[in-house]
């Protein structure tokens, strides 16, 4: 009985208590009342029950007697001390089995409920799965095409180092003088007569060619070049150095590979020799 009460007290956290315990002690039989009433102790925070046992009334068990002494009425009324004993006992079994059965089932649903929660993590952990995986072959797939835009990459940098080197190259060997100038009429690049007959430097990359300080005398140089870019045809002019040399000044527009027109070319000729001998023939004529 108070086994089924004290489970019973530690399911409701409240005091419970019973009527009409029977509690054999020597020759008597007490009825008590039960009561179980739980409780904290601060120290641990752990939870305790306390058991009062509340005597109401008692019966006396008579002697055992010789056989022969005993009379009628004796042996019925032990007969029956001991039949409600065993009924009190088997209800309070009864009740103790039942509160078992409850807690079984309410263990049972509270075990179904977990795993109905863990049935739908693994379903949910499947499809985070499938969904990783379905990431990881995309990266797979993305790193592929990285891997191969690199490689492009590497092939087109290969590519136009050999194109620079061509392009120095042909500009060093170069025994005329050139200029390519950007859209801005800035230098870009130069042959190394051109610095010579010119008149500029390594140090003027970068900068207007007409705010230099020239050999050469060409004073709608500015004009030249933006002409020859909107008409895109190239120009050429005759133009004096400082030396005397006489030159030809020819500017062709930079096309690029899209069809673009992104700046000039600029050539010297020297036509001196030329129009040298011309005068001469000239003057034989005359004569």
């Amino acid at each position: 009985m108070s086994c089924a009460l004290i489970d019973k007290a530690r399911k409701s956290s409240i005091p419970v208590a019973k009527n009409g315990v029977v509690i054999e002690e020597e020759n008597e039989a007490i009825s008590v009342r039960l009561e179980v009433i739980p409780f904290h102790t601060p120290a641990r925070d752990q939870r305790h029950f306390l058991v009062l046992f509340e005597e109401k009334d008692s019966l006396k068990i008579p002697e055992p007697k010789p056989a022969q002494r005993q009379t009628a009425r004796e042996v019925p009324d032990g007969k029956e001390v001991q039949v409600a004993q065993l009924k009190q006992e088997l209800a309070s079994t009864k009740e103790y089995l039942q509160s078992i059965i409850e807690a079984q089932e309410a263990t049972n649903e509270e075990l179904q409920s977990a795993n109905e929660e863990i049935q739908s993590g693994n379903e949910e952990l499947q499809s985070t799965n499938e969904e990783l995986q379905t990431s990881k072959e995309e990266l797979e797939s993305a790193n592929e095409e990285l891997n191969t835009v690199n490689e492009e990459i590497q092939h087109r940098n290969q590519q136009l180092a050999l194109l620079s080197n061509d392009l120095l190259n042909i500009l060093n060997s170069a025994t005329i003088p050139m200029i390519v100038l950007g859209e801005d009429l800035h230098i870009r690049r130069f042959t190394p007569e051109a610095e010579r007959v010119f008149g500029f430097s390594n140090q003027d990359v970068g900068k207007a060619l007409t705010h230099l300080p020239l050999h050469i005398d060409m004073p709608q140089l500015e004009r030249w070049m933006l002409d020859a870019m909107r008409d895109v045809r190239m120009k050429e002019e005759p133009v004096h150095a400082r030396d005397g040399r006489i030159y030809t000044l020819r500017i062709t527009p930079y096309r690029t590979l899209e069809n673009k027109i992104d700046g000039v070319v600029i050539i010297l000729l020297d036509i001196t020799d030329v129009v040298s001998t011309g005068g001469q023939k000239g003057n034989l004529l005359a004569r």
